[in-house]
């Protein structure tokens, strides 16, 4: 017991040491990462053409990377008895969380139950090193308390970088869908059916914004699979959770069912978007005014009253104070 008690003492004296050795750890790691990522990685090219023509099976066809989903790893192999103790069995619950992690982009069901791993290892791993770094302090309810606050801080961590990215791709989304739209409307125009504009568009598109084009492109897929038109847009619009996207998938399921000109709807709508996003642009530059009261008042302001108030104060000291000194 002695001797783990110097070991942890002589740990904690030379904490800087050891975090200097795991900084060069991860610089070495991140540069050799780096090193593979632009010279070594293999050509994207040809590992499209390697998953659509396999080797030795020129009939048949690999799954498209919008589905493709890996059932075997290590990582999936280690994650799984830990999913299948926490993972949420209700039915409504499972539907919420998965939608998320849809609406974020990942699409994988093994991605569901990483997400539910890591909650449940942070979960942990923030209160075992808190007690690690004070095992030697007696419990106290203040202790208690921070461990709890530390559980709770790991299981929710998560959540909310999820949350983030999924605004942060609705972002993504909402600002490319007037530049679809107007490739919408242009396709339409020009005599191609809803189906082939929604595969022109997501391959129009991607140059722009990937996440939209993903989404255009499963829904085509989604229609040529045998899904009715307004199941598939309904879809689309839970996907991305984005209400512009919403709103469209609703103007082209009416336009369908009333026999109206999509083209003038399409063109109307593009506009009504153009529109809104102009506003948001005004808003956010009407609302930068208000938002640099704080670093006017705690930076500059000081700064400017030390130049003009500075010369000032050092001539009252050199000449006011010594004359009433006396």
């Amino acid at each position: 017991m002695n001797q783990i008690i110097t070991y942890y003492f002589w740990i904690v004296d030379n904490i800087n040491y050891f975090s200097l050795l795991l900084l060069t750890f991860c610089a070495v790691a991140f540069a050799v990462y780096g090193i593979y990522f632009l010279f070594l990685r293999p050509n994207p090219t040809k590992e499209r053409l390697g998953r659509l023509v396999p080797h030795g099976k020129t009939g048949s066809r690999a799954k498209p990377k919008l589905l493709e989903d890996k059932d075997s790893g290590f990582v999936t192999r280690i994650t799984r008895p830990i999913n299948e103790l926490i993972a949420p069995r209700s039915g409504d619950i499972d539907k919420r969380s998965r939608l998320r992690m849809i609406q974020a982009g990942y699409r994988s069901k093994h991605v569901y139950q990483y997400f539910f791993t890591v909650k449940v290892v942070l979960a942990i791993l923030f209160p075992a090193i808190y007690l690690a770094a004070t095992a030697f302090y007696n419990f106290s309810l203040a202790r208690i308390l921070i461990i709890l606050l530390l559980l709770v801080v790991g299981f929710g961590l998560p959540d909310s970088i999820l949350g983030l990215i999924i605004r942060s791709r609705q972002k993504r989304i909402t600002k490319a869908l007037p530049d679809a739209l107007d490739l919408m409307v242009i396709c339409v125009e020009a005599g191609l059916g809803l189906d082939m504009t929604f595969k022109r568009i997501g391959d129009e598109i991607r140059p722009i914004c990937s996440d939209l084009s993903d989404e255009f492109a499963l829904t085509n897929l989604e229609v040529r699979a045998g899904k009715t038109r307004s199941d598939c847009f309904k879809h689309m619009a839970l996907r991305t959770g984005v209400p512009e996207i919403n709103n469209l998938m609703t103007i082209l399921v009416q336009t369908s069912r009333f026999g109206t000109s999509l083209a003038k709807a399409l063109r109307i709508h593009s506009d009504a978007m153009r529109i809104k996003r102009r506003q948001i642009a005004e808003e956010t530059a009407a609302k930068s005014t208000v938002k640099l009261i704080f670093p006017l008042v705690c930076f500059i302001f000081p700064a400017i009253f030390v130049v003009l108030v500075g010369p000032g104060v050092i001539r009252i000291i050199q000449v006011l104070f010594p004359a009433m000194g006396g």
